[in-house]
């Protein structure tokens, strides 16, 4: 071999070595930002963990008021006709008349069970919004998660108002949050 193909071939081993490194080099870099992005990724999560654990006091408290307030459905007719009866006892007093009622279907699942009613009521505006106030309170654990006021047809100073309550009450097997 010539003295210039030896140089060739070294300076061509040379240019493979400095590519090859160039490429590796590219790779060990996108590795290295993937290992520190799922660092950071796992660094949140610790901290989000952590937060939880550190809050977990707080959470036992809660699920323990629920344990202890939260109504229990001695049955699903019975849950029907409670959540009802006490909706149209309020009603009557406040000045508001019911119109017409339709029972919800019940939601079950292991942590509550969920009655409800749609009622249609007529009154004076702030008879109905007083009605619907005085039946909410989180110790009652009602919720009005629909509400469709429309002006009387034939009375313009009263409102009809169709309104959905739930109850959510304790299953009889409940389990602790």
């Amino acid at each position: 071999m010539k003295d210039s193909e030896k140089k060739l071939l070294a300076l061509s081993v040379g240019l493979l070595a400095v590519i090859g490194g160039l490429v590796i080099s590219k790779q060990l870099q996108s590795w290295q930002r993937a290992i520190t992005t799922q660092e950071q990724a796992l660094a949140a999560e610790r901290q989000d963990s952590n937060d939880l654990l550190a809050d977990a006091p707080n959470w036992k408290e809660r699920g323990d008021w629920l344990a202890r307030h939260q109504p229990v459905a001695k049955n699903d007719l019975d849950a029907d006709n409670e959540l009802f009866e006490t909706l149209l006892a309020k009603a009557q007093a406040s000045g508001v008349s019911v119109v017409s009622k339709q029972y919800q279907e019940q939601v079950k699942n292991e942590y509550y069970q969920q009655a409800g009613v749609t009622l249609t009521v007529k009154g004076d505006l702030s008879s109905v919004f007083r009605w619907i106030y005085s039946v909410l309170s989180p110790e009652d654990f009602r919720v009005v998660p629909y509400l469709k006021l429309t002006p009387d047809k034939e009375d313009a100073t009263k409102v009809v108002c169709a309104v959905q309550f739930w109850r959510w009450y304790q299953p009889p097997t409940a389990k602790t949050i």
